[in-house]
């Protein structure tokens, strides 16, 4: 009986349980080669002084800054949250790409509450250009953790499918196929955690600039409340830092100075599904992955127990 694709079912296994583990390792080393070579060298701040909303994007990547421009339109009157905590446009377009970009996700047929309007601009064009310009400047640090997971996972779901493939050829010839089930079940395992990880949105990477930058704001807004001014202005390099859209800057959407307002903007926490799931959690069964390649390998012969097709 000829072996099927030709490639004896122990010598399969092999090479599978070394396919389980590739994803992982390769991520692993990408990540890491990534940070090593995304490192920016200090250097004075060059350009204009960072705006609110880049001092949104340092503290606390793209949905922070949605939240600051919300902030900023719903205390100038533009926006006003309904009970159902919608927001609501009911002034003039405003003319800030950000702003204008907020106004926008905030007409009627939208999904227009704070977390519909973030996930609608974590990707939009003023983001970008926002994202682009801080890099530009050594401000910020392109992370790569995105990308990579993405490749991880369709890298996992290839070999998902190629073991799926296997196991049906397998069995249409007749073939013992005892083994590959077990890890069959390790590369579905993999492919779940690493779609979780894929899923994850890390934050922005500030440079070490970048956080000195930050920290300057932060300290310049913290001494204005000190003085007894909670929501006046804050000057940093001639940049004017105050009212409710410096609070949400600096502090998220639990510290705009409206207690009732803030906890109409601030959505309610969503399950992350795999909760506490990190790429190590993806390295850990691609390894179980590879002990059960190391247990089909070891067993010699495929007689009594069955092979990998």
């Amino acid at each position: 009986m000829e072996d099927t694709w030709g490639i004896p079912g122990p010598t399969f296994l092999a090479i599978y349980g070394a396919l389980i583990v590739f994803p992982a390792v390769a991520g692993f080393a990408w990540t890491i080669m990534a940070k090593l070579g995304g490192k920016a060298p200090r250097a004075e701040l060059s350009g204009p002084q960072p705006t609110v909303y880049e001092f949104a994007y340092l503290a606390g990547g793209p949905d922070r800054v949605v939240d600051t421009a919300i902030a900023t339109l719903v205390d100038r009157g533009t926006l006003r949250v309904s009970s159902t905590k919608q927001l609501q446009l009911t002034g003039p377009e405003p003319a800030d790409p950000i702003e204008k970009a907020v106004a926008k996700g905030a007409r009627p047929g939208y999904n227009a509450t704070t977390r519909g309007i973030r996930d609608r601009l974590r990707m939009s064009g003023p983001m970008q250009a926002l994202a682009k310009d801080l890099e530009a400047r050594g401000l910020v640090v392109v992370d790569q953790t995105p990308r990579i997971r993405r490749v991880v996972y369709f890298l996992y779901l290839a070999v998902l499918v190629l073991g799926v493939v296997r196991l049906i050829a397998g069995i249409a010839g007749d073939r013992p196929v005892g083994f590959l089930i077990p890890m069959l079940i390790a590369a579905v395992f993999a492919t779940l955690i690493s779609r979780a990880l894929k899923n994850k949105r890390p934050g922005p990477r500030p440079t070490s600039e970048g956080a000195r930058v930050l920290h300057k704001a932060r300290s310049a807004h913290g001494r204005e409340r000190k003085r007894g001014i909670p929501n006046g202005p804050g000057y940093v390099g001639g940049a004017v830092l105050g009212g409710a859209a410096a609070a949400v800057a600096f502090g998220g959407l639990a510290s705009y100075p409206d207690e009732e307002l803030s906890a109409a903007l601030i959505p309610p926490p969503v399950s992350s599904g795999f909760g506490g799931g990190s790429s190590g959690g993806g390295s850990s069964c691609s390894s179980g992955g590879s002990s059960c390649s190391s247990g089909s390998s070891g067993g010699g012969g495929c007689g009594g127990g069955g092979c990998g097709g």
